[in-house]
């Protein structure tokens, strides 16, 4: 395994993982009070605010899996720097007061973001013909 193999390895697990937890730990295995406070704080009532933190953990997972599964298609990656940007701008709008706590969002999803996009700058067999 070359360097640029290992290191694109290393950022398609890293962001995968990013993903699994934060499906897994604060949304379906135990439901973290800042999940259901976003959606609240959004118009959401607690039993849907608690549903829709259940269904995003499980597209989460779902994303884990796609990152992992879909090794050489670039569009997980691709995704993932969307998404990270978007639901930093989501959690911005919302819940302002999540930005300033220890091992908040900005820290997660912007490094989330970086790890896909090196990623997709270092995934082997890129063709120059292949501008996405």
């Amino acid at each position: 395994m070359t360097n640029i193999s290992f290191c694109y390895a290393l950022c398609r697990v890293s962001v995968a993982f990013v993903w699994l937890y934060h499906g897994l730990v604060p949304k379906l295995l135990y439901m973290d009070a800042n999940e259901v406070a976003m959606s609240m704080a959004a118009g959401f009532s607690h039993a849907e605010a608690v549903l829709l933190a259940n269904i995003a953990g499980v597209a989460e997972v779902g994303m884990a899996l796609a990152v992992l599964l879909c090794w050489r298609q670039r569009w997980p990656l691709q995704l993932t720097v969307v998404a990270m940007i978007l639901l930093l701008a989501m959690v911005t709008f919302v819940k302002p007061v999540l930005l300033t706590g220890a091992f908040n969002p900005v820290t997660t999803n912007v490094t989330a973001a970086v790890l896909a996009y090196l990623g997709l700058q270092l995934q082997p067999n890129r063709s120059s013909h292949n501008p996405g």
